[in-house]
Formats: C-alpha cells, structure tokens, sequence
C-alpha cells in the first residue's frame, strides 16, 4: 500500500507543468508546456515568449496546471508545444490582480488578453551603467602611463566613477581598463538604471512640507483612516467645496497608510495635474512615488510599473491608466475630481477608472475616496442611499474673506457696449480693477481656436470637415482649419470654395463666426496693451514642461491675465488669482445629451473655486444669455445640493442614469445605405434577445447618432436601458455573438457611457 501511494507521489512530481497563456489579441488562452528549467521560476502574472503558429509571440500566463489534472476528455493525440527557454520572460502583474482583470473582461464584454494587454505598459529592455572600481589587488608591473593615470584617478574618487566619466578624461580607456582589469587591479560593474519618473530638483517653495488640518478635515482624516486601518472596504464621498483642503486630507490619510506598511493609488482625471500634484506629495512623503501615466517616457513609464511590483515603491499617482498600478498592499484609493468624464476611456477598452477604483476596492479590501466640489449624481445618489459614506467640508482652508459669484446677462448689453467682440463692460471693469490691485485674472473659455468655423459672406456656407459632420475651427496663429475630431489640417482659402462666378472663380469672402481662446487672447491683448497674458489650452502647451511653465508663471506673478479652455479650471492651487471670468457659460449647455447641464455646473463651479484662494476675497463674473437655467443659478448660489435635487428629479423621470444603466451601441460604416440595413437588422437581434431572455430593459434606436460621420465613418447608436448591469452584458453577449461579420461595418459596445455624440 505504502509503495503504490510512493509511485502515485512520484508520478504527479514528475508531470508536465502546463501554463494557460493568454496572448493579445487572441481572445481564449492557449495552452503551453513549461520546460523543467524554468519550473519555479514562471508563475502567474509572468509574460512568457511562446510559439505561435510559425512565429514567436508573448503572452500573459494566467493559471498554472500539472498534464494530470487536465480533463479526461482532452484529445491526447494533440501535442502541446513548450514555452520557449531561450525567450524573455518577465513579471509583469501581480497575481491578486487577476480577479480584478477578469472582472474588466466580464463587465465591459472584452478579451482577458486584451484587458491585460491594456493595462499593463509596455515592457522595455533594461538599460545598465558601467562603473569602474579599484580591486584592492597588489599591483604588478604597468606598462604605461595611461594605466597609471587610470588608477590615479580611481584612487581618489571615495565611490565607484562610471565609466563614461573615466572615458572623458582619459583617452583609449576601454583598452587601458582591459589590462589592468586583467591584472587584477580594476573592477567593471553594472547597475540598472531606474527611473520612477519623479523630479529630482529641489521642491518648490510653495509646495508645503506640514500643514495644520483645521476640524473639519481632522474628522474626515479620522473617519478615513479608521476604515483603512481595520483592512475594509468602505467607500467614501468626500465632498469639499473648492479651496476647501480635500488634497491635505488625502495626503495626510496616505501619510498614515504607509506608517503602516500600507500602499496607496492616487488616480486624477487630466496628465497635466500630475506635476503640480506631485510636487505637494513630494513635499511631504518624500520620492517614494511611482508616476503612471501615458504621457511618460516608455522607460520611465516601465521602471515605475516595475519599481511597484516589486515593493521599493508604495505610492501610485498617475492618470486613468493608474488604476491598473500593482501597488503592494493596498490599504487606499483616491480618486480626485471624481465627477470628471475624461476618467472614461473613449476608445478600446472603455473603462471608466473612477468605477473600477470601487471595483478594485472592494476586491481588495481597501478604502477608497472620492473627492470633488461637485460629485457624479451617480455618486451622489449612492451617498444619499447610504450606499457611500458622504463627508463634507463646507468652508474654504484658507483665510480668505470669500468669494462672490454675479452673473452678467448679455441679453441686457447692447452690441455697441460691448468693451470688444466678447468682453461685456462689466468683466473688462472688474479685469482693470484686478490689474490696478497688482492681483491676478483667468478667463475660461471653453473652445479652442480664433474662430468656431469660417462662413461665406455670400452663399452662407460653411467650412466644413471632409471626414467628418463637424465644421472646421479656424487656428488664426498656424493660418489652418482644423477639425477636432479627426485632426484634419487645411489652409485656409482666400475666398469661399462654394461660390463660382461666370469665370469659374470666387471672389466671396469667408466670414469669421464664433471664437474660441485665441480670440480672446487678442481681445485681451487690445483692451490691456501693458498687461502680461498667457494663455493654456491644448494648443499652447505641447508638454506637461510647458503646462508647468505657463502655471509657474502664474504662480511667481509674471503673468497678470491668464485665459484658456477648462484647463485652467481644475485642481489649480494659485493664491494670487482673485478674479475668475467665464466668456461664455453658455458653451455645452445645449448639447443633446442628458448630462450636458451637470457637466457646466461641474465645470462653472470648478472655474470658480480657482479665485480667492489666498488672502483676498474672490470675484466671478458668469457671462450668459440664460441666467435663469438652474446650471448657472445654482452656480451663483453655491448650492449643489440644490442643482442635484432639481437634475435627479428630471433624470428620474426619464429614466436616465443614476436611475438606470445604460448600453450604448454604435455602428460605423464607410457606406451609409449597408449601415442603415445592418442597423435596422442589429435592432431586430436586440428585440429578440430582450424577448428570449424576458428581459426588463427598453431598447431605443437605431438613430442616426449626433455627430453623423466620424472619420469618414457614418454612425448609428443604440441606448439600451435597464437597471441591472448583469441583463445588459448579456444583451451584449448575445448581440456580440450573433451580429453578423462584416469589413463593412464596425461595433462597438459602451458600457455606463460618458459621451452620447
């Protein structure tokens, strides 16, 4: 008995290792041997180098197996290949995130391999530096005086000198340190270089190493910190007005994590944040940061992917991407400016990282915050259900004296009162009285370029996009028309390509219609000839060095006017800035989109919160011609409680989110008439579905979708709503599987979507 369980023991020891691999863009795993010599050293979480038809590939091993415990029913003539020995294999996630993985793959219908594809960077060679010690050996006989300079050299540096350094100052080194490193008398070493992204240069003066949290933020800290402690998921709305301190809190609750020995992943919703954002965490947690985001340096990017896996770092801070960061023992989540749409992914994987940060939390047992002056109505709802637990500070850190918000009806200015084109007399008095004071302005509007689009002064034409249902925005500093959305440049014409004459030529001018930041930074530049203007929007800033320029120079008093898009309105710390002007509060408001309204109050409100954060009381001025809509009151009354009862009373009525969830669908076809058919074909394979399954969800479309060409694709869209995410993904499903195959057409399926155009 005892002999045949000591062969069953032996047997199952010496068993082929199988290894499931998941290889983008292939949707199912493959199966792969694991060769004797890399058993023990290739574990889930590994990319592994493998065969794949006649070439290599790599893939992500996502579960381990021994050959005997395969099912039975497995065809034993089908020879499994092994992965490669002499391949590259390197630990890429932990494998706590797997389930975390699997749940993207579930909940948004995508591939696993593609989900891990996603979220994990790029991975890049390591790079090594050379240094050059002595050895301590007796020294033989030199033969020349380069070896002795050499080692003249090495005796007087305390550490080891890298070899680029000795190549400099001494001619022919690699071959002097070849002899005498043959002799004994020099070591040549290697050492990986790391870089986490994390600026070396001293910090900022403004950037606080302590502060003093005044009660509000005390208790926000204690009850935070008291769910962090206990290792439990709980989450948390931190709901602060603006200048209200929610940083200093999240600081200070990251400072006690890692007392602990606990990690912490800070998430925020724009790259140009992070640099700013760093800084303050700099200043009081020291460099134990690893920064994520897509703007980085591949090398840089890697190394602070790395630098977390492995443990020497404990923080994450990056962009929507971040949320994916392997930071050890994670005790807490910050999701900062939690309401913003651009934590959805627009393209590929359409998470939404503000989501998956509860998602992960909860797989995790860990805390997560989210913080804004204006909160998702979604999650401000599930605070209201005490689903969420809310936290307020209602009242500003600092000492200032307040901030008054007045609104300026342009339907009351007459055109010739006007101090320019879109400058109402009340915004350029109070900007005059701003720069008599030596004090600070930014003025916000929303839309890049000179001039929304080009018109002809004759027929009424517009410029519009060849590739797209859009019209072209004219770009007055490159002389370009430029479309926003499929990044088409043209020059302008000198006169409208519409209009012929009896000649076959035009001689009908085109007509400026619209504006957008540039156009204002002239209007700017003619009123105040003597003030110093910058202005930051896409356009202006081609990298966060130039986003940190523009920003410092706002901060060290060199610029008196700065005028940009919603850029300049969120997370911005500036003390000297007491007015804050809106051009137009108008622009997005009447959009076709349901969260068109909620998005201006955010985005009012968050433009306003930029002024009096000091210790000088702050002016908004709100130009509009509907002073009345409740986006715009309520921005002036500083109440979002009171816009978020008005709007979830509007959302409940129709049935929009929070009240529901929604799956949108969208067709995109080079040819308009096959995707109109495969539309109204798609509709009936959603009916049927919903029927089959007696499902509750209501099924609106297919309609032309509100920018009808993308691309030169035309588009059509489904919503499909209900309140369970789990009848949704299986409409999905089934619409996935059963939808016909097509290079005509392209399907993309959105879950809980942020943009409806």
């Amino acid at each position: 008995m005892n002999k045949r369980a000591g062969s069953a023991a032996e047997k199952t020891s010496t068993a082929p290792v199988l290894v499931n691999v998941v290889i983008p863009p292939l949707e199912s795993p493959l199966t792969y041997e694991l060769p004797e010599a890399l058993r023990g050293s290739i574990e889930i979480g590994y990319r592994v180098e493998v065969p794949l038809g006649r070439r290599r590939a790599f893939g992500y091993v996502v579960s381990t197996q021994s050959a005997d415990e395969r099912p039975a029913d497995t065809n034993s003539d089908f020879k499994i290949k092994s992965v490669l020995e002499d391949g590259e294999h390197l630990r890429c996630f932990d494998p706590l995130q797997l389930e975390f993985f699997t749940w993207i793959a579930d909940y948004y219908g995508d591939s696993l391999s593609n989900v891990i594809d996603v979220a994990i960077p790029p991975a890049v060679p390591p790079k090594f530096e050379r240094f050059v010690k002595l050895s301590g050996t007796a020294a033989p006989k030199l033969t020349g005086k380069a070896q002795a300079e050499v080692l003249k050299i090495l005796s007087e540096q305390k550490e080891p000198l890298d070899l680029a350094t000795l190549s400099r100052r001494v001619k022919g080194c690699a071959r002097v340190l070849k002899g005498l490193e043959e002799k004994g008398l020099v070591q040549i070493l290697s050492e990986e270089l790391v870089d986490h992204h994390v600026s070396s240069e001293a910090i900022p003066q403004w950037a606080k190493s302590a502060v003093d949290l005044n009660a509000e933020q005390q208790r926000a800290l204690h009850d935070i910190d008291a769910a962090t402690r206990d290792k439990e998921f709980k989450a948390f709305i931190l709901h602060g007005v603006t200048g209200s301190g929610k940083t200093e809190v999240y600081i200070e609750a990251i400072r006690q994590a890692l007392e602990r020995g606990q990690g912490a992943l800070i998430i925020v919703p724009e790259i140009a944040l992070t640099p700013q954002l760093i800084d303050r965490f700099r200043a009081r947690l020291g460099n134990n940061l690893a920064v994520l985001h897509s703007a980085l340096h591949k090398r840089s990017r890697w190394d602070s992917w790395r630098a977390l896996l492995e443990g020497r770092c404990q923080v994450a801070i990056g962009a929507r991407s971040g949320i994916f960061a392997p930071v050890p023992n994670l005790g807490l989540i910050v999701v900062d400016e939690e309401h913003e749409s651009s934590y959805k992914q627009a393209e590929g994987l359409r998470y939404n990282a503000r989501d998956l940060a509860l998602v992960r939390a909860k797989l995790q047992n860990c805390s997560v915050v989210l913080g804004s002056a204006t909160p998702s109505l979604e999650s401000y709802l599930n605070a209201v259900k005490n689903k969420y637990t809310l936290i307020s500070l209602p009242a500003r850190h600092s000492s200032g004296s307040g901030l008054e918000i007045s609104v300026v009806d342009l339907n009351r200015v007459k055109p010739w009162e006007m101090a320019s084109r879109n400058i109402s007399p009340q915004l350029a008095a109070a900007l005059k009285d701003t720069l008599d004071r030596k004090e600070q302005s930014f003025l916000l509007y929303n839309r890049r370029g000179f001039a929304s689009y080009l018109q002809c002064e004759s027929c009424q034409a517009t410029m519009d996009c060849p590739n797209c249902s859009v019209t072209l925005t004219f770009h007055k500093n490159q002389n370009s028309l430029q479309c926003h959305y499929c990044s088409l440049s043209l020059v302008v014409p000198e006169f409208c390509p519409s209009c012929r004459g009896s000649d076959g030529k035009s001689s009908a001018p085109l007509v400026q219609r619209g504006a957008g930041t540039e156009k204002i930074f002239e209007e700017l530049e003619t009123l105040f000839p003597t003030a110093r203007i910058s202005r930051l929007d896409r356009d202006s800033v081609a990298d966060n060095d130039a986003y940190r320029r523009i920003l410092n120079s706002v901060r060290d008093g060199s610029t008196d006017i700065l005028v940009g898009t919603q850029m300049i309105a969120k997370g911005h710390d500036l003390p000297g800035v007491t007015l804050v002007g809106i051009v137009d509060c108008d622009v997005g408001l009447h959009m076709p989109d349901f969260r068109a309204g909620e998005r201006v109050f955010q985005l009012l409100t968050q433009a306003s919160g930029r002024a009096g954060r000091g210790d000088k009381a702050g002016l908004v001025l709100l130009q509009t011609r509907v002073p009345n809509h409740p986006s715009i009151a309520k921005t002036c009354d500083k109440d979002f409680r009171g816009f978020a009862e008005i709007e979830l009373e509007n959302r409940k009525s129709l049935g929009y989110p929070p009240f529901s969830r929604i799956l949108r669908i969208v067709i995109s076809s080079p040819n308009q008439e096959f995707g109109s058919q495969y539309a109204r074909h798609l509709r009936a394979l959603l009916d049927s579905s919903v029927q089959q399954r007696e499902l509750p969800l209501s099924v609106l479309g297919p309609t032309v979708a509100p920018i009808a060409r993308i691309r030169a694709l035309w588009r059509w869209h489904f919503l499909v709503k209900g309140t369970s995410p789990s009848h949704l993904n299986q409409v999905m499903r089934d619409v996935s599987t059963h939808a016909p195959k097509s290079t005509q057409v392209r399907l993309v399926f959105d879950m809980d979507p942020q943009d409806l155009m």
